[in-house]
């Protein structure tokens, strides 16, 4: 039994069957779904932490390229493992495979634990960062600002709001959940910028303000009111469009 045998039956060994209908909701992903955890998934993953870096790129590939949702997630979790190597290289070699991403999880682990880790340490790639946030693939916007979670956590939340300044407006709600988060997140580390930034763009949409202000109570009466309000928008909308 070669390498990927192995792993896909250490897979179907702790696939739960009943977990099926609650992964396809959560995940809405595009891909089959077999009903494994994340915990099992990372329990898998240990076993293949001390590969060759070029080995390890070879089975994220063979992994990455499934049609099983959590085959490609344990490629994720595989390479999470390796963050003392990851590289510019790495970056690239990402980068590349990034169509093949399509769910709002797999676009997560990459953004916040790998893109970011090399994004902090690499600060020239900032200037493909701001290309990402402007990529015609929504996913590629969301991982944009969410790679920038790193950088929140080391008190760095510029480039956050610059690319929060269009992302806020997205018309994906993927994007809109994204730029809310890593706004919520920024304001942990300084509450005032980020609260004043909010009240500049109040307008924003509504799930990127919801998300943003989510831990900001003296914020309550004003997401209280602009939810009213974009309830009222929402029907007056519907009324006019027939709906």
């Amino acid at each position: 039994m070669n390498e990927i045998e192995e792993i896909k039956k250490k897979l179907r060994e702790k696939a739960k069957p009943e977990k099926i209908p609650f992964l396809k909701m959560i995940l809405a992903t595009p891909f089959e779904v077999i009903g494994i955890m994340t915990p099992d998934s990372r329990e898998i993953a240990k076993g293949y932490k001390n590969l060759n870096i070029y080995d390890m790129y070879n089975l994220f590939d063979e992994l990455w390229d499934s049609n099983i949702h959590e085959e490609k997630s344990l490629a994720i979790h595989i390479l999470q493992q390796y963050k003392k190597q990851f590289s510019v290289e790495t970056w690239k070699f990402l980068k590349q495979r990034l169509d093949k991403a399509k769910t709002w999880d797999h676009i997560d682990y990459l953004a916040t634990d790998i893109f970011g880790e090399i994004l902090l340490n690499n600060l020239f790639l900032m200037s493909e960062i701001k290309e990402m946030a402007n990529s015609r693939n929504f996913w590629e916007r969301r991982l944009a600002i969410e790679s920038t979670m790193k950088m929140i956590k080391k008190n760095k939340i510029e480039l956050t709001l610059r690319l929060a300044e269009n992302l806020i407006y997205d018309d994906n709600t993927y994007v809109q959940k994204g730029a809310g988060w890593m706004l919520r997140e920024a304001g942990k580390k300084n509450r005032a910028v980020i609260k004043d930034f909010i009240l500049m763009h109040i307008d924003m949409k509504p799930i990127a303000f919801s998300y943003a202000t989510e831990k900001m109570t003296e914020l309550r009466k004003i997401r209280k009111e602009k939810s009213r309000d974009d309830f009222k928008k929402e029907k007056l909308f519907e009324v006019e469009n027939g709906n």
